[in-house]
């Protein structure tokens, strides 16, 4: 009797710990983070890489979380989200993170969070800003950026409230990419601008992602003598449409996203060609918010470059971890549960500092997140909303 139960005692010890082979006795909190370390979007993904193996090495020169240090674990998605969704399963099954962060496409985002959601495992979404990702009520994922509607809307705002001409006709058009996300900024920009009395879209057209020639989008844009012209997509593109529309001598404007906000954009545009371009934000290095200009000083100290919007928002997520794990107060046995505290603290946020300002997050897992909105002078962004930021 007494060998039975000491089998069945021993089969029960050998399944727990196959249970959490990550996680009991290892001394270390795995977080996974995905990203485009390779593909289209793979400048984009060097960013995400570099500022969470510096948020990670900070971190654990100061001890760690809880007495353990941080076991960073980066997966490729290549910007396709059936990779995202392999990544995602790999991290969250096979390597027991506590946590995921990512990724940069939307695309990705969406396919991946059915894979946190269904094994409820923390996710923080820094970078995504299709706004479904926090639209579907899920309890596990949490993003610390401004969706695509807020960014678009906070743009379309300032525009109508500080450029337009006043007591004549404002004349705009729209060029966007024909995906979800550049559909979702050409439906809200219109939506807001048109609602202005003085303002109308006079002008719209699409491209498709990887197009090269915009030329006859562009001719017939300027045929409608817009004021201004949104241009709404990924940043190759862009920069090749404010270079066709300089050739043609379309005189307007120009307005764009914040994923333009970077030094590479100007070398893809060229100086000249964006020069008086206005455009949202979610960081800049120019900040006086003191945590970020630590972020700034460090980074530069470390990889002898400035920072962009991907590295802040990747670095500010990593942060926000560092809080809410130490918050659950307890090093859990299971990783279940301790994901569950995570998640239950997470939630709870509020006000919390960062390099892009605070962070609160809401019911559903939306950070209330303000955006800049910057000039191009002679190379240099220069931020213009909130003033005195």
């Amino acid at each position: 009797m007494k060998r039975g139960i000491i089998f069945l005692l021993s089969i029960a010890f050998v399944l727990s710990l196959l249970s959490f082979p990550a996680f009991a006795g290892k001394g270390v909190i795995k977080i996974g983070m995905i990203g485009p370390m390779s593909g289209p979007c793979a400048f984009q993904g060097s960013s995400m890489k570099k500022a969470a193996e510096m948020a990670v090495d900070e971190i654990n020169k100061k001890g760690g979380i809880l007495g353990k240090k941080i076991k960073l674990i980066i997966e490729d998605d290549e910007s396709t989200p059936v990779k995202a969704v392999n990544a995602a399963q790999k991290l969250v099954t096979k390597d027991q993170v506590l946590a995921v962060v990512g990724h940069y496409n939307s695309s990705c985002t969406l396919a991946s969070m059915e894979v946190t959601q269904r094994n409820k495992v923390p996710h923080l979404c820094p970078i995504s800003v299709a706004a479904a990702i926090t639209g579907q009520g899920y309890k596990y994922i949490f993003r610390n950026c401004a969706t695509n509607p807020m960014q678009v809307g906070q743009l379309a705002d300032y525009v109508t409230q500080n450029m337009g001409k006043k007591g004549k006709e404002n004349r705009v058009a729209i060029i966007y990419e024909q995906t979800d996300y550049g559909k979702g900024i050409m439906e809200v920009f219109k939506k807001k601008v048109s609602a202005v009395p003085g303002w109308k879209v006079v002008a719209i057209e699409v491209y498709k992602p990887g197009d090269t020639d915009m030329i006859a989008q562009l001719t017939k844009i300027k045929a409608t003598k817009p004021d201004f012209m949104l241009v709404g997509g990924n940043m190759t593109e862009v920069a090749q449409i404010v270079r066709q529309a300089k050739e043609i001598g379309l005189k307007t404007q120009l307005l764009a996203l914040g994923g333009v906000s970077t030094d590479k954009f100007v070398k893809l545009a060229g100086k000249e060609n964006i020069e008086g371009m206005v455009n949202t934000s979610y960081f800049e290095t120019t900040s006086k918010n003191p945590l970020a200009q630590k972020f700034v000083k460090n980074y530069r100290a470390r990889y002898h470059s400035d920072p962009d919007m991907f590295a802040a928002a990747i670095y500010e997520a990593f942060y926000i971890l560092d809080y809410a794990i130490k918050k659950t107060g307890v090093k859990y046995k299971s990783i279940k549960k301790w994901r569950k505290a995570l998640r239950d603290v997470l939630a709870n946020i509020k006000d919390l500092p960062g390099v892009q300002g605070p962070t609160t997050f809401g019911p559903n897992g939306q950070a209330d997140k303000k955006v800049y909105i910057v000039r191009w002078e002679n190379g240099k962004r220069v931020i213009i909303y909130p003033k005195g930021s």
